[in-house]
């Protein structure tokens, strides 16, 4: 079933539009993010078949099923979920998700026993006191475990119509990870970094990133890929020189990882 984009908002190139939360933005063709709880999901499309780039909090089904209706699109025709990291906004909704159905889910083998309940999430929270205190809360938020079919490692091609290569980048956790889609000249980050304060790149959220200045070395790797626009899991893309733009950032927090 081809995707419906008639009347979809591009967020980046004309911000002061009104976009409904149930309004799927679109990235480029084929390429569209979806708003779940707690995140974005990317919705990738090639004939019909559709690979999800994470699945947003727990509850989140409701609102991407919604997303992909607005697409013309329904749950059956996903094929596979790839999870950018474990966190609860990112694999807390796989449950629900590929319950009942032949969907496979991808993460990275250092956070694949998380995602398979195999291992114990750590608290995204750097705060000690407030990862103690919201211990029995993450654990609900992350929903029930699901087999992992895919133990993905740096370099590796996910299945799909279009390449979709998966780029390791430590530091905001263990096994975060960036897929760089070259022939849509897209990298979809995840977390690794952010897209705020009147459209400014900066860092990953110190709060939630277990070693900062890994994460900025490992963004660095980013600089080899060719690429239009960065999707991220919490802001709008960016489309506009955003090579230059990270290129900027990682001069200028050159130092602090020295």
């Amino acid at each position: 079933m081809a995707p419906a984009t008639s009347g979809l908002t591009n967020e980046d190139s004309a911000p002061a539009r009104i976009v409904r939360f149930n309004q799927p933005i679109p990235i480029t063709d084929g390429v569209f993010q979806v708003r779940a709880i707690g995140a974005r999901v990317t919705v990738l499309v090639e004939g019909g078949d559709v690979l999800l780039v994470d699945a947003g909090l727990r509850g989140s089904l409701g609102a991407i099923t919604r997303g992909l209706e607005a697409l013309g699109l329904s749950r059956d025709q996903i094929g596979r979920v790839v999870v950018t990291h474990a966190h609860p906004d990112h694999s807390g909704g796989l449950g629900e998700l590929v319950a009942g159905r032949r969907i496979a889910v991808a993460v990275h083998r250092l956070e694949a026993d998380i995602v398979a309940g195999a291992a114990v999430a750590p608290s995204p929270l750097q705060n000690g006191l407030l990862a103690t205190m919201t211990r029995p809360v993450l654990a609900w938020l992350m929903g029930s475990p699901v087999p992992v079919d895919d133990r993905l490692d740096d370099g590796d091609i996910i299945p799909f119509g279009t390449e979709v290569r998966v780029i390791h980048l430590p530091g905001h956790t263990e096994g975060s990870i960036a897929l760089h889609l070259p022939e849509k000249r897209i990298v979809i980050i995840g977390d690794a970094l952010q897209y705020k304060f009147a459209h400014r790149l900066s860092p990953p959220a110190p709060g939630v990133t277990q070693r900062p200045r890994e994460a900025m070395r490992s963004v660095e790797r980013l600089l080899d890929l060719d690429f239009d626009a960065i999707c991220f899991s919490h802001f709008p893309p960016m489309r506009s020189e955003p090579h230059e733009a990270l290129r900027w950032l990682v001069r200028r927090h050159a130092g602090s990882w020295a």
